[in-house]
C-alpha cells in the first residue's frame, strides 16, 4: 500500500492538456501568495492557542521523525492555495491551522506501524487509515480547534466518493479538507520516503492533474497549476516553512 502518495500512481506521461495547466504566474502574484502564507503563519496574539497548536504538531513529528516538517510544508502549500483561491485572512488562518493539524490523529496510531519501512499488513493499513477518525475526534474535543476537525477527518476523502473514512464525494467534502488533500499529496510525492524516491514538483503536479476530478477537487488542482509553474515556487515554500518551523521550535522549547 502506498501510504502517502496519490492512488493509483501512473507511470505514463501526462497528456499535453495536463501539461498546459502549468500556466505562468506573474512574480508579483507569487510574492502576494507567499506573503499571505507568511502573514497568517505569524504567532497569534493569543500565545496559548499558538503554543497548543505547536505542541500538537510536535507530537505528530515525534511519531516518525523522518517526516518532521511535513505538517509545516503542507500548511504553507495549503495557505498559498487558499490565497490563490481568493480566501480572506480569517479563512487563511483557519486553513493554516487545519493543515498543520491534518495528521494529528497519528499520535494514536502505534509508532512501530508509522515507522515501518516495508509493506503494511491489512491490519496495519487499516490502523493507519483510522488516523483521520482519531484526528477529527481529538480536535472536536478541543473547543478552540474544533473548526479544524473536518480537515483532519476528511483529508483522505476523494472527489469521486471512494475515499475514506466516510466515502464523501464532491462538495460534500469540506473545502478545507479538499485543499489539504492536494497540499498533502504534493508534499508527499516531492519528499523522500523510505519506500520511494521523491519526484519533482512538475511531475507531482502531472500526477495531481491526472487525478483531478477523480481523487481531487478540479478547482483546487487548477489553482495549483500557476503556482507550480512560477519560478522560485519550491524555494519559496521551503523558505516560509523553514521560518515557521524555527518559530515553532522556539515555542515548544519555551
Amino acid at each position: 500500500m502506498d501510504r502517502h502518495a496519490i492512488e493509483p500512481r501512473s507511470e505514463q506521461p501526462a497528456p499535453i492538456a495536463a501539461r498546459s495547466a502549468w500556466m505562468t504566474v506573474e512574480p508579483r502574484d507569487l510574492a502576494h501568495h507567499v506573503s499571505m502564507a507568511a502573514a497568517v503563519s505569524a504567532p497569534e496574539a493569543n500565545s496559548g492557542f499558538d503554543h497548543l497548536v505547536d505542541e500538537l504538531v510536535a507530537q505528530v513529528d515525534a511519531t516518525d521523525p523522518r517526516q518532521a516538517g511535513h505538517s509545516h510544508r503542507v500548511s504553507v502549500l495549503a495557505t498559498m492555495l487558499g490565497s490563490s483561491l481568493g480566501m480572506d485572512q480569517r479563512e487563511l488562518r483557519d486553513l493554516r491551522v487545519a493543515a498543520l493539524l491534518h495528521d494529528v490523529g497519528k499520535i494514536l496510531v502505534p509508532t512501530e506501524i508509522l515507522r515501518k519501512d516495508g509493506p503494511l499488513s491489512v491490519l496495519e493499513a487499516a490502523a493507519v487509515r483510522r488516523h483521520g477518525i482519531y484526528g477529527g475526534s481529538i480536535l472536536r474535543r478541543i473547543p478552540a480547534l474544533a473548526f479544524a476537525a473536518p480537515a483532519a477527518r476528511w483529508h483522505h476523502e476523494r472527489w469521486d466518493g471512494i475515499g475514506y473514512p466516510d466515502g464523501l464525494a464532491g462538495n460534500a467534502i469540506p473545502l478545507l479538507a479538499r485543499i489539504v488533500a492536494v497540499a498533502d499529496a504534493l508534499d508527499a510525492m516531492t519528499s523522500v520516503r523510505p519506500y520511494r524516491e521523491a519526484i519533482s514538483m512538475q511531475e507531482a503536479f502531472m500526477e495531481l492533474e491526472e487525478q483531478s476530478g477523480a481523487q481531487f477537487d478540479p478547482l483546487v488542482v487548477s489553482a495549483l497549476g500557476p503556482l507550480v509553474g512560477a519560478p522560485g515556487f519550491e524555494a519559496e515554500v521551503a523558505e516560509v516553512a523553514g521560518t515557521v518551523r524555527a518559530r515553532f521550535s522556539l515555542s515548544t522549547a519555551a
